[in-house]
């Protein structure tokens, strides 16, 4: 018999036929999402899983802590599951596909809502806002129609964004752990391996001749007798600059921060609106902070906006 989790869940009851009968429109039809398409053996009430998934919006979404949560809570009123992990593994899963299937409807309506959407006047200008993807992103930052009429006399820039690496967030290349990814047709915040590529060739291509390996470009280093001096357009002595320049480790990306022997994604790095709202990803194979990181999730912004529109850009190394 399959078992059904209601709402008001205190234990797991029968759902009145057989497993090979269950199919996924008749428990829809009845309120429960199942946690397989064919032959389920749980169901889920879809209050329930609407519960859960408000809930991972305001903390961290871990199925397991909840499934663990919820088995003590059965327990606790005498109601025991047959074996460990039975409950989380099929709880996850019509999760899972919960909540591709919300994603996915509300793709569908916003694709409605925009083949019904009246169509701009044709100019060769280009699109005169944000695309639609950062307008979900931060409402308040790309959101305006009228942007360009809030725009001041003093230059300010019309959006503002950050970007930062953080190499704690790595993907270990056991190949126990390998082999192509299952489906999972979910939205995704992360540049493809293609873009980042790009811009990877792009800059060694304007580059020209690398560098040596283990070598650091620097300035030639002032004499006693020529005396120090202040770098062109800055009120900032050249050796002021070259020692900033050396105490950051993040200037220079040639310094290992991450083993790619033991990680295929030695880190991540992110762009940010000043709300906080992240707006892409890049996933780093490298070991140190390289620049076509940073220029591909630039590109990439660029690319959603109008051309006048002014960006104002905070790194830490820029």
């Amino acid at each position: 018999q399959m078992k059904l989790l209601p709402f008001n869940a205190n234990r797991l009851v029968d759902g009145g036929f057989s497993i090979s009968l269950a199919y996924s429109s008749i428990l829809l039809s009845r309120g429960y999402f199942a946690c397989t398409p064919i032959a389920p053996s749980l169901a889920v009430d879809l209050q329930l899983l609407e519960l859960v998934k408000t809930l991972f919006v305001h903390i961290t979404p871990n199925t397991t802590a909840w499934c663990e949560t919820l088995e003590v809570f059965l327990a606790g009123r005498r109601y025991h599951l047959t074996t460990k992990d039975n409950l989380r593994r099929r709880f996850g899963n019509a999760y899972h596909w919960y909540s591709v299937l919300f994603m996915s409807a509300d793709d569908h309506l916003s694709n409605l809502i925009g083949t019904h959407r009246p169509l701009p006047p044709s100019s060769t200008e280009g699109p005169t806002r944000p695309s639609d993807y950062l307008r979900s992103r931060c409402t308040i930052c790309f959101g305006l129609d009228d942007w360009r009429k809030s725009r001041t006399l003093n230059l300010k820039p019309d959006v503002h964004t950050c970007i930062d690496a953080c190499f704690t967030q790595q993907r270990s290349s056991d190949q126990c752990g390998g082999g192509p990814d299952p489906p999972n047709p979910v939205r995704s915040v992360f540049l493809s391996d293609d873009e980042v590529t790009s811009m990877e060739v792009h800059v060694r291509s304007c580059r020209g001749r690398p560098l040596d390996r283990g070598h650091k470009r620097k300035r030639p280093a002032a004499t006693e007798e020529e005396g120090d001096d202040y770098e062109d357009g800055m009120r900032v002595p050249i050796s002021v600059l070259d020692g900033c320049g050396d105490s950051f480790l993040a200037a220079d990306e040639k310094h290992k921060k991450a083993s790619t022997q033991f990680f295929a994604d030695t880190g991540v790095m992110a762009m940010l609106c000043r709300h906080d709202r992240v707006l892409w990803l890049a996933n780093m194979t490298s070991a140190g902070e390289k620049q076509h990181y940073a220029l591909a999730l630039i590109k990439k912004l660029f690319d959603n906006l109008p051309t006048d529109m002014t960006v104002g850009l905070l790194y830490d190394i820029g």
